[in-house]
């Protein structure tokens, strides 16, 4: 199966480098690139790990809240109120359903206050609902993973995204074209100098989308269309499926539906057999999906035209119509409603701003539940990090782990800034020296440095811890196993008397170390 390219390959549209200097200058643009290209980048690398995506996440507080409050909403609803850290959520839910989340969520931060929210949300929810009708049928194709049907259909349109996300005055004249019948890409063209179609494929390869889902994302003409022998044409099949589905709910009329219904069905036989009743079913179940998507996502879509324009032509109930199976469902239930309540407070609860001691307190429960399960010791020493990390705001966490065949205590992986850069400039010999370091390990002793800079604590900071780090404070937790410490937990802040921990706070940090002792004991190693 081969789609009809965007140009060759060596061929760059005349418009492309105009719109893309303009995008590059537009306010907000460079920030969402940065992230959606991290994100990518980890999850494209075949030896990405937890942690580097999580890393990823937590550099943008706002976002690590927003995913944390969706995997604990009713659309997951077998982990409802149970992942307390990213750490956690990538490690069950898995790289690519973060990322997809993740990148959803990025772009619903960006339409916020913006003039045109209202449009940007109508075609995200266009593009949503296009992908969540491409995981229907990419189940049915036969895609391994059916969360990259959904990233190729939504971004399929990615183009007309970002038209409307920054250069809005654009999108209002090619929809001025569309209304005196000039098809969409061309008018597209007539006005940016390049088509949506290019512009999104262009972007994608810029924000480092695998060249798999670049492909998948391409459009297919109708005799373009066979069999697929290859899962990057599945992808491609239930990409555009699913789009040419939304694009009839919305634009065909509702009298119409079983002929447009039909028409896709013989356009698309080549490559999968669905009936009309099928794809019924199909759209059906989508919206069902959408509705749980959208509440976690906290997109008001039962107010929203698009939304509302699919429901109306799928025959779904109106707002205000008749009550749905959804509806009834939603009803107390005497036997359940307490304990609903208790979550619909947790809820709350996770929502608003967390005290150190809650943030503390919760990790420490994501903790206790992956050592009872299978849980790598990697994996859990990553939920340790993170939720000292978070929960106390500091500007680094790492841990220190002994290395008896080079005499070192040597960090291994951590969270905060410039880690990657501090990381491999942080180990030190196990030969005692009068530092604070040493003296930690030593005495199994926990020590706070509140000011790295005063001057009877100046000279017990090694040279290293200088030149690597140049923290104004920081804590020391040994992790000790038979009189012996086996690693080092470390945690620090850019600002003199930037650490200041109470007893509770403490008694919960010696806490998460106990766990790090207790993984050393009983997990097995994992991928870092």
């Amino acid at each position: 199966m081969k789609s009809t390219p965007t140009r060759p390959a060596d061929h760059r549209p005349p418009g492309l480098d105009a719109i893309l200097r303009r995008l590059r200058s537009s306010s907000g643009f460079p920030t969402l690139s940065t992230t959606i290209v991290d994100i990518n980048s980890v999850v494209a690398n075949e030896s990405h790990s937890t942690r580097q995506l999580t890393q990823v996440i937590l550099r943008d507080a706002s976002l690590t809240t927003k995913l944390l409050q969706v995997v604990n909403s009713a659309l997951y609803g077998q982990y409802h109120g149970r992942i307390r850290t990213v750490s956690k959520a990538v490690m069950i839910l898995g790289c690519d359903e973060v990322r997809n989340t993740a990148m959803a969520l990025t772009m619903l931060e960006f339409a916020k206050g913006r003039p045109q929210e209202k449009s940007l949300q109508n075609e995200l929810i266009g593009a949503f609902f296009a992908g969540v009708v491409s995981k229907q049928l990419g189940q049915r194709l036969g895609i391994p993973n059916s969360e990259e049907a959904v990233i190729c259909a939504m971004f399929q349109s990615l183009g007309r995204l970002l038209v409307t996300f920054f250069l809005y005055d654009d999108i209002q004249k090619i929809r001025a074209l569309v209304e005196k019948e000039l098809p969409e890409e061309a008018a597209a063209e007539r006005v940016l100098g390049v088509s949506y179609r290019e512009l999104g494929v262009s972007v994608a390869r810029e924000w480092n989308f695998p060249g798999r889902l670049v492909e998948g994302m391409e459009t297919l003409s109708a005799r373009e269309i066979s069999a697929p022998s290859t899962d990057v044409d599945r992808l491609k099949i239930a990409a555009n499926y699913a789009n040419d589905l939304y694009n009839a709910a919305l634009r065909t009329p509702a009298s119409a539906k079983s002929a447009a219904l039909f028409a896709l069905s013989r356009r698309y036989s080549p490559a999968i057999k669905l009936d009309a009743r099928e794809l019924t079913a199909i759209i059906d179940q989508s919206l069902k999906e959408m509705a749980e998507r959208t509440t976690a996502l906290e997109v008001p879509a039962e107010k929203n035209a698009t939304w509302q324009a699919i429901r109306a032509w799928s025959g779904s109930a109106p707002d205000g119509g008749e009550t749905s199976d959804t509806e009834t469902a939603k009803a107390p239930d005497p036997l359940t409603q307490h304990v609903d309540a208790i979550d619909a407070q947790e809820e709350k609860e996770v929502a608003a701003a967390e005290t150190p001691q809650q943030a503390l307190s919760a990790g420490i429960r994501d903790v206790t539940e992956a050592l009872a399960s299978d849980c790598s010791l990697n994996d859990l020493l990553h939920m340790v990090l993170e939720t000292m990390y978070r929960g106390m705001g500091f500007t680094r966490t790492m841990i220190f782990i002994r290395d008896g065949r080079m005499s070192t205590m040597r960090a291994r992986f951590g969270f905060g800034a410039d880690i990657e850069r501090v990381i491999p400039q942080c180990s030190f010999p196990l030969a005692f020296a009068p530092d604070a370091f040493h003296v930690s390990i030593e005495k199994g002793a926990d020590i706070v440095i509140e000011n790295a800079q005063a001057e009877n604590i100046a000279q017990r900071i090694p040279d290293w811890h200088r030149k690597a780090i140049r923290a104004k404070s920081f804590i020391l937790l040994p992790v000790m196993l038979k009189e012996q410490a086996i690693g080092l937990l470390y945690a620090d802040s850019d600002k003199p008397d930037g650490i200041k921990i109470d007893a509770e706070q403490l008694g919960l940090l010696r806490t998460l170390r106990g766990q790090v002792t207790l993984a050393f004991k009983h997990c097995a190693p994992g991928r870092g």
